[in-house]
């Protein structure tokens, strides 16, 4: 492209290019976000998760306790047995984890905030446990 000779006309010329070049296609617009997806918090653990549950259930190893962890970890111990981890997953009411490869499933429900049962699939009767109160101390040893 040749400049014209005339000062103001050169201006213009400049002013039409760079004009020109900023005319292209617009920006795309971002997708409206609805108004329930603008309000919807994200999932909340539900209530047992993050607290320990001391087993009230007769015929399990003393001191026996679960501690559901939000990284969705299970760690089941007793005051006289080796604690395992592992993982845990639920869907509404009902959570399933693995022990010794095999898969656990319950169906979970708390009748009162510092109380978890959990009726285990296959089996004729319901865990009880309690929320953990602090300070803990495992229970002495039979003798």
């Amino acid at each position: 492209m040749t400049i014209p000779s005339r000062p103001w006309l050169a201006c213009c010329v400049a002013v039409l290019a760079l004009t020109a070049a900023g005319c292209g296609k617009p920006a795309p617009k971002p997708p409206p976000v609805s108004a329930a997806a603008a309000t919807e918090e994200p999932e909340k653990d539900p209530p047992f998760v993050g607290r320990i549950w001391i087993s009230t259930t007769p015929g399990t190893a003393r001191g026996s306790m679960l501690i559901f962890l939000p990284d969705r970890s299970l760690l089941t111990d007793s005051c006289f047995e080796t604690y395992r981890i592992s993982k845990w997953g639920g869907n509404g009411e009902r959570i399933r984890w693995i022990e010794d490869s095999i898969p656990i499933e319950a169906e979970v429900a708390m009748p009162r905030p510092d109380q978890l049962v959990l009726h285990i699939a296959g089996q004729d009767h319901d865990q009880n446990f309690i929320a953990a109160t602090v300070p803990y101390v495992c229970p002495d040893m039979p003798k």
